[in-house]
């Protein structure tokens, strides 16, 4: 099968060639004119088809003697040598021709066809080596010389020959017999190398080849047609001669179409491609592109968008940027040239411009156009619209501020809670040690005073939190871990947070969850803990004595994929105009009226969890009755997890004095001196332990040089050093690697206590400090120290 390629050009060639066939059948079968019956009026035409057969061997050798120069297949360099011999021979023989003047000795049948069969000959194996020489080898400057040197040898040997040497050749022609069979073997030798070339050039065009291989084709076989006719003629000027000049000169013509193409039309051809090919280039680029002078004046303007054109591409050209932009524009323009004209190129140069579908960005890239020619040169300009990228780097920029922002304020944020919980760590630690020695030391008056303060504390201490806690959220900065989290098990460790509450108003709490024991909802444990406890609190706070709280957990039917928890009360409810106001912060709807403890923030933190972890919170009340609060959580799937929940928190045992008769020793790092003596206070109810105080870090590393302690209570926010620094140093110390140290902070944003362990402290305690959480964690930590202090005492004994 031919390849694509070559079947068009395959289809023309085989029809001529076809109709060519039938002619030579069709005059050999049916002769219907014998020709010529003088040679006086043969001589003529003959001489005319053979010119004609001159001029187009010496027009392919000019098209193809530059063929090198463009690396060219060898094929068409080749037949340019060979066919400037064979017009030389052709030309000899049309001279050497019955009838014509002397050529140097005298004309004869037998002189004339000498030069035409070396002249077949030559040009049967020029194209018979075209057809088998592999196509892929490029002409060269040297071999073009060593083709055109063996055919000038050729024809030069053949001149001497057929000139001085005619007597010593075979005879080809006899007056009155006709053809030798020498001529008609020789005429069948050229026929048989033509069809070799034919069979040569069709095997070939099966893949595509770099020359005209259809032309080629054309070619040899015609010319194999025309030598048919060359072995039937008996005189020099039947009709059979006649007939094959004509097919020779047909041959020739396709033979210099398919060199024309290849050297002189195939190149104007791939220009015509190549300029397609560039403006499908450039109307596929968004840029605009233009051309201008020094002066910068517009030459060409080319733009694939016209709405990024200042005006219409043929109102700029002739005009001046000057003319067109305004003033510091222009000057932009004018750089960029200038930029260009030095070094050759430019490109970075930015300006703006107002177009009548809005103001647009554009970003400049200069090239030179050749070399410096005065006043006179060029520059190619591409102006590239980057008025989205200009979008997105402002939005960066904004994002960026913004992220700035948030990142002080949550500096400021964690500085102002820490600087607002040291005065109140002061406040509510010392109003809980009044109230542990109130029997002893205060009088039922002064106790409730005491409550008061302890009581505002707390508030203050709530409030703080729960602003804090709202700024990280709506900063984006809750910390959110979404996992697989239960709910029914969630519910119940909220409860027991409730239930004191509960039992002091008489309230009623049933729980069903029977239908989502086993589910699984997506979310962040530690907050959807808060929020029910939010939820569970406000339903006990707001409700009325002796009232009813119903919590149910169920599948939601309105949202497919959610769990829903509804916690429905049978308290006073709210007013129909209140409810739009109920997610407004520090709005308690009168509540604060009533004597009722709160800040205002639960439900808008609850509502922001909720949303962060793409559930929902709604709330339906009615006046008188109650209220329901629905939350809607995406369910993890149908599957239960088998995986273990940690148990429920339990219960802070009441404060127990310390059982080890040792007394233990504890170094406590406390900058602000109110904390100190509250410490100083506390353990005052351990009197076991004996507690040094270290002012600064630097201290603190002092005193252990003369003292080690049992236990190292270290705040993190220290002036001379951070916490953090103290423990490195402490681990640095002989035995420092087992010495127990825990943190102390006023600061309690994102993860405090896993930061803490994270960074090597055995735990964390947050301030204000809570006396029986002090005495507890205190109770505990020495009950590890004490029991590692007798492991060791025992392996001391046994060593």
């Amino acid at each position: 099968m031919l390849h694509h390629s070559h079947r068009l050009a395959m289809r023309r060639a085989l029809i001529l060639v076809a109709v060519m066939t039938v002619g030579l059948v069709l005059i050999w079968a049916v002769p219907f004119w014998a020709g010529f019956q003088k040679i006086e009026d043969y001589v003529p035409i003959h001489t005319m088809l053979e010119m004609a057969s001159v001029v187009i061997a010496v027009l392919v050798f000019a098209s193809g003697w530059n063929a090198y120069s463009r690396n060219l297949p060898r094929h068409a360099l080749i037949l340019a040598c060979a066919f400037l011999g064979v017009a030389m021979l052709d030309f000899a023989h049309a001279l050497s021709y019955v009838g014509m003047p002397h050529f140097v000795t005298a004309s004869s049948p037998q002189k004339a066809i000498n030069f035409w069969l070396v002249a077949r000959l030559l040009a049967a194996s020029a194209l018979l080596t075209v057809a088998v020489l592999p196509p892929e080898n490029a002409a060269s400057r040297g071999s073009r010389y060593g083709w055109l040197a063996g055919v000038m040898v050729l024809v030069g040997v053949t001149y001497w020959a057929c000139l001085f040497h005619a007597d010593q050749l075979p005879q080809t022609y006899k007056p009155g017999s006709g053809l030798t069979a020498f001529k008609i073997g020789a005429e069948f030798l050229v026929i048989a190398m033509n069809l070799a070339a034919a069979c040569s050039f069709w095997l070939q065009m099966r893949r595509p080849l770099r020359f005209n291989a259809a032309a080629l084709f054309g070619a040899v076989c015609v010319m194999a047609l025309s030598e048919c006719f060359f072995t039937l003629y008996a005189t020099t000027s039947d009709f059979y001669n006649v007939a094959g000049h004509v097919y020779k000169l047909v041959s020739y013509l396709f033979l210099y179409r398919a060199v024309f193409i290849e050297v002189i039309e195939e190149p104007y051809r791939e220009m015509a491609r190549m300029g397609d090919q560039l403006r499908a280039t450039l109307d596929a680029v968004p840029d605009v592109m233009l051309e201008l002078d020094l002066h910068g004046r517009y030459h060409a303007v080319h733009s694939s968008r016209l709405e990024t054109l200042v005006r219409p591409a043929d109102d700029l050209m002739g005009r001046t940027v000057q003319e067109v932009l305004p003033a510091a524009e222009a000057s932009v323009v004018m750089s960029a040239l200038e930029e260009a004209l030095s070094k050759g190129t430019s490109s970075g140069a930015q300006l703006q411009l107002s177009l009548p579908h809005g103001v647009r960005w554009f970003e400049l890239s200069v090239s030179r156009k050749g070399g410096v020619h005065g006043l006179d040169t060029r520059f190619i300009m591409l102006s590239r619209d980057i008025t989205e990228r200009k979008m997105a780097e402002a939005a960066l920029l904004e994002q960026q501020a913004i992220l700035h922002a948030n990142q002080v304020k949550s500096q400021f944020l964690s500085r102002v809670s820490h600087e607002l919980r040291t005065p109140l760590n002061a406040v509510i630690g010392f109003a809980q040690l009044l109230l542990h020695d109130a029997n002893a030391r205060m009088a039922a008056g002064q106790r409730l005073h005491v409550e008061y303060i302890l009581r505002a504390g707390q508030h203050l201490l709530e409030m703080i939190n729960d602003i804090l806690d709202l700024t990280r959220i709506e900063s984006g900065d809750a910390g959110l871990k979404i996992e697989p989290v239960r709910i029914g098990e969630l519910i119940a460790q909220s409860l027991p947070m409730v239930m004191p509450q509960a039992e002091a108003m008489g309230v009623t709490v049933s729980v069903d969850t029977l239908k989502v024991d086993r589910r699984q909802v997506l979310g962040d444990e530690r907050r959807i803990r808060q929020v029910l406890i939010n939820v569970l609190s406000n339903a006990v706070k707001y409700n009325r004595v002796g009232g009813q709280v119903m919590v149910h957990a169920s599948l939601s039917d309105a949202r497919p994929g959610h769990l829903v928890v509804r916690v429905a009360d049978t308290g006073r409810g709210v007013r129909a105009d209140l409810m739009k106001d109920l997610f407004e912060p520090f709005n308690r709807l009168g509540a604060d009226r009533d004597g009722i403890e709160g800040t205002g923030l639960g439900l808008v933190i609850s509502r922001r969890l909720m949303e962060a972890m793409g559930g929902e919170i709604s709330l339906d009340s009615t006046e008188g009755v109650g209220t329901t609060v629905t939350m809607s959580l995406p369910l993890m799937g149908q599957a239960a997890s088998t995986t273990s929940v940690p148990a429920p928190a339990v219960d802070m045992p009441p404060v127990r004095p310390s059982m080890d008769r040792n007394q233990t020793t504890v170094l406590c790092v406390e900058d602000n001196p109110l904390n100190a003596a509250l410490l100083r206070a506390i353990f005052d109810l351990r009197p076991t332990v004996k507690l040094l105080i270290a002012e600064d870090g630097e201290s603190a590393l002092a005193r252990m040089q003369h003292v080690w302690p049992d236990l190292v209570l270290v705040d993190i926010n220290l002036p001379d050093m951070s916490g953090v620094e103290v423990l490195h140093h402490l681990r640095a110390m002989p035995h420092g690697q087992d010495l127990m140290c825990i943190a102390m902070s006023a600061d309690v944003s994102g993860e405090p206590h896993a930061r803490a362990l994270a960074q090597g402290f055995a735990d964390f305690w947050p301030k204000p400090l809570n006396v029986d959480g002090v005495l507890l964690r205190l109770d505990a930590a020495l009950s590890r120290v004490n029991a590692e202090r007798r492991e060791t005492v025992r392996q001391g004994a046994l060593a």
